[in-house]
């Protein structure tokens, strides 16, 4: 049994943007910041319950605008929080990107690292001094078209991510996108309305291929929700399972009206389309009376197994790699190297295409780059066969958030929300780690970029899927 206890909240914001110019993560090719289109942000929501029996439990939960959150830079901002927060456990807080390509690398080791864990620090201490008892928190399941399946099928059996679709032999998308947007509305003591958490299965790469820094559509979402209803509001976000998602609907999209979701105009597009169907929601829901609801958050280690690569699949990579390097000059900076061969496409296709993506997947470097991962992997799979992935399940009264360090291939979040006892479940990707893309069965066989070279496979996902289920219905028993 879990004892309800009254909830307190406490927000915060803080601005993550670079100081200078700074190269832009999220590609193989260099893009070197010319200027900011919107400012980085980091959101943090402090948790906390007291129960008649005076039992507590906590999180601190804080969301980045940046490609990713490594183990690292959570462990030294964990480090900084416990000096600075007597009582709070600092294994409770967690932290999970956005999965823009539009900011720079958050390398702990950097001088942008270093000033990024004081500033998540400092959200974090912030967040937890501004706890005030909740005045409500009411959660909503609603739908809106932003992340399809960006992995193109054809006739034999391969997909490519961003794939050409009007090929003869193009037969369809190989799995299914999600257009759900779950939400949580907090007020604060006065029963107004102070925060919003706001997850959505697609990642924020509408400006992957730009040279500016940007928070993509969140800056938009964020900037029409605070016109809505407060400039004061605080919007936590999350990206929901979606490895094999992107903003953009590849069989229709590029004929069709949309704005061009390689653009700014997508994000600007994406910000109106999410607002509008929040600002509904919430207008349709009822004002709840405070009331003490249950609270517990579990955070463990998983062992999961390592993707193992077959000796077959070894001796066609190591195949690949040598016909490759045969071929390469000998002459480093000769254009014909694979390296420059594919930063001249690159150049080619900016000027020629209309719209991304502008490196191409199938070119020998980026074929050389997986395939000598696959290479590596096998070597040192008799050595190290598991990942110990970090996970948190927290139930806040009939809902549960499900974190996971991986690009999350979509289906997998539907067998957690398929099969978890919850009423509305918030699965919560790239938290704590980056753990590459996590593939289905389906996907494996038909290979293409997010397929390949993967550290976790199908065998992987089941653990994690089946822990993460088993968790999340013992919270309910």
């Amino acid at each position: 049994m879990f004892t309800t206890g009254k909830i307190y909240t406490g927000w915060s914001e803080i601005d993550i943007t670079p100081e200078r110019a700074v190269p832009l993560f999220g590609q193989y090719y260099e893009r070197l910041s010319k200027y900011v289109q919107s400012n980085l942000t980091a959101t943090a929501l402090a948790l906390e319950s007291i129960a008649v029996d005076g039992a507590k439990e906590q999180a601190i939960m804080i969301s980045i605008d940046l490609l990713w959150c490594t183990a690292e830079i959570q462990c030294c901002v964990r480090k900084q929080v416990a000096d600075r927060l007597e009582g709070f456990d600092a294994n409770k807080l967690l932290i999970f990107a956005t999965h823009t390509h539009s900011g720079p690398e958050p390398d702990a080791k950097s001088e942008y690292g270093t000033m990024l864990i004081d500033k998540l620090t400092e959200a974090a201490v912030t967040a937890w001094h501004n706890r005030t008892a909740s005045g409500g928190l009411q959660s909503c399941l609603t739908y809106v078209p932003v992340g399809h399946n960006r992995r193109v099928q054809y006739a034999d059996g391969s997909t490519e991510m961003y794939g050409e679709v009007n090929r003869e032999d193009y037969i369809g998308i190989e799995g299914p996108g999600d257009s759900s947007m779950d939400l949580l509305f907090c007020r604060d003591s006065k029963g107004d309305l102070e925060g919003i958490i706001v997850n959505i299965p697609c990642p924020a790469q509408v400006t992957e291929a730009k040279d500016y820094i940007s928070a993509d559509y969140w800056h938009e979402v964020r900037k029409v929700l605070r016109e809505r209803f407060s400039k004061a509001l605080y919007v936590l976000a999350q990206c929901g399972a979606a490895g094999d998602l992107s903003p953009r609907d590849l069989t229709r999209g590029y004929k069709a009206d949309e704005p061009n979701m390689w653009e700014a105009e997508g994000t600007v597009a994406l910000g109106k389309r999410i607002g509008d169907v929040i600002f509904e929601a919430y207008s349709n829901l009822g004002k709840r009376e405070r009331e003490a609801i249950v609270f517990k958050h579990i955070v463990c280690t998983l062992d999961i197994p390592l993707r193992s690569i077959s000796p077959e699949a070894y001796a066609e990579s190591l195949s690949i790699v040598r016909e490759i390097k045969s071929r390469e000059p000998e002459d480093k900076n000769s254009p014909g190297t694979a390296w420059n061969r594919f930063l001249a496409e690159i150049k080619s296709n900016e000027k020629v295409k209309r719209h991304g993506p502008w490196d191409n997947k199938k070119s020998d470097y980026a074929i050389l780059r997986k395939k000598e991962l696959e290479v590596e992997q096998y070597k040192i799979h008799p050595i190290q066969k598991i990942y110990k992935a970090e996970i948190h399940v927290l139930r806040l009264g009939d809902i549960v958030f499900a974190t996971n360090p991986f690009e999350l291939f979509v289906d997998y979040g539907f067998m957690i929300k398929g099969r978890g006892a919850s009423k509305q479940i918030f699965v919560v990707q790239l938290c704590g780690d980056y753990a590459d893309y996590l593939p289905t069965k389906r996907a494996l066989a038909g290979g293409g970029y997010s397929a390949m070279a993967t550290m976790v496979g199908d065998d992987g996902g089941k653990v994690l899927v089946n822990n993460t289920v088993r968790i999340i219905n013992e919270l309910f028993r």
